[in-house]
């Protein structure tokens, strides 16, 4: 049996080298990318949002170097329809909020198109709008709506107006602790208060000082 050269055990040994790093890098990435870092309001999908206290978002999502972030306004049968999404190549976390017209029923009916939404009997609740719910991967609120002026474009002809807010986190943002809940409910409260100030569904309203209180 012939012994390998010096040269060729080089060859070998580099190669292996070079293979092992292809897997790490392989690995690295498969657990979720690039290290965490601190996520600025400026990044967000609207930095009027999360201006001075990003860190709600940031639990959720733990941005890396694949952080993106979207921000869309459409009106459907006068209907105001705000999403602002914030992903990586991991993880999403979805807030919206919609003028719609119907009861506090009709409202968590409509939920059931959010997977992340259990039953009512398994939320916890928090203190805002009329009524505001929380999962281990949703969040969502019902706010009257209480426009500053009749006949404003999104509730004009609406009976019972009022304001539907859903946060949902999927992929690795996906979690079941307090702390969870809460960031969940946070972002939910944050998309409530901007909503309000682009429809005008509230006379008047002081945004919170802190996060939300969590029920059990």
């Amino acid at each position: 049996m012939k012994r390998l050269s010096r040269r060729h055990t080089r060859i070998i040994f580099l190669a292996l080298l070079v293979g092992i790093g292809v897997i790490a890098v392989f690995l690295i990435r498969g657990a979720g990318g690039d290290s965490p870092r601190n996520l600025k309001a400026s990044e967000t999908c609207l930095e009027d949002i999360f201006s001075g206290d990003p860190d709600p978002l940031e639990r959720l999502i733990s941005p890396d170097s694949s952080f993106t972030a979207d921000w869309s306004r459409e009106v459907i049968e006068r209907s105001l329809q705000l999403t602002c999404k914030n992903s990586t190549d991991s993880a999403t976390v979805v807030m919206t909020a919609e003028t719609r017209d119907g009861t506090r029923q009709d409202w968590f009916s409509s939920l059931k198109n959010h997977k992340q939404v259990g039953k009512k009997s398994e939320a916890s609740r928090f203190d805002v709008g009329t009524e505001a719910l929380a999962w281990d991967n949703a969040a969502a609120i019902y706010s009257e709506c209480k426009p500053y002026s009749e006949g404003s474009s999104h509730t004009q002809g609406m009976k019972r107006p009022y304001l539907s807010i859903v946060a949902t986190a999927t992929g690795t943002a996906s979690s079941n602790n307090d702390e969870h809940r809460t960031d969940l409910a946070n972002v939910a409260v944050k998309m409530l208060y901007e909503a309000q100030m682009q429809t005008g569904c509230q006379e008047s309203f002081v945004p919170p000082s802190g996060p939300p209180r969590i029920e059990s």
